[in-house]
């Protein structure tokens, strides 16, 4: 089996977060565990439950429900990369899409790296307007017949600053 490019950049990508994010849990540990050396348990507590609260954590445990590997890997990216530039992200999608028998019905390989180029410039897009304050973006899958649509929102505290849908249609007519 060969990785196509898209591929292969998805799991570079996933591969860097992991690392980042391992990184932030030894460090998390050691905050911790200091706290518990200095006799501070309360002190501890206090910032296990602040960081299990950490922004994102509930978004990127939405995308760990979608048992689509190549959609979740694209979203989780798009989420983290979000993050990382100072804009708050949630997700949102139908019940329905956290079943395999979905995904059966409504993906097709193909559509990687047509998603993976529209996040890409989302991304660069959202990367134009990161100096405004309090930016959040939105995205939003809904089931299409036939296949399935992806929005991307990003709004600051007034504008809609950008919107854009895509569909992903499997037999169109």
């Amino acid at each position: 089996m060969k990785m196509s490019e898209v591929e292969h950049t998805l799991l570079s990508e996933l591969l860097q977060w992991y690392r980042l994010q391992r990184h932030d849990f030894l460090n998390h540990w050691q905050v911790i565990m200091g706290n518990i050396q200095l006799n501070q348990p309360e002190k501890a507590l206090k910032y296990m439950r602040e960081t299990i609260a950490e922004p994102g954590q509930e978004q990127e445990q939405k995308i760990a429900q979608i048992p689509e590997p190549q959609l979740a890997a694209i979203l989780l990216g798009l989420i983290i990369r979000l993050r990382q530039g100072g804009i708050t992200a949630t997700i949102d999608f139908p019940e329905g899409m956290k079943l395999e028998d979905f995904w059966q019905d409504h993906w097709r390989e193909e559509y990687v790296e047509a998603l993976y180029g529209y996040t890409r410039e989302w991304l660069e897009m959202s990367a134009r307007v990161r100096q405004l304050k309090n930016l959040n973006a939105e995205v939003f899958l809904y089931d299409e017949p036939g296949g399935l649509s992806c929005q991307f929102i990003l709004l600051d505290e007034e504008n809609v600053l950008f919107d854009k849908m895509v569909k992903f249609i499997i037999n169109p007519i």
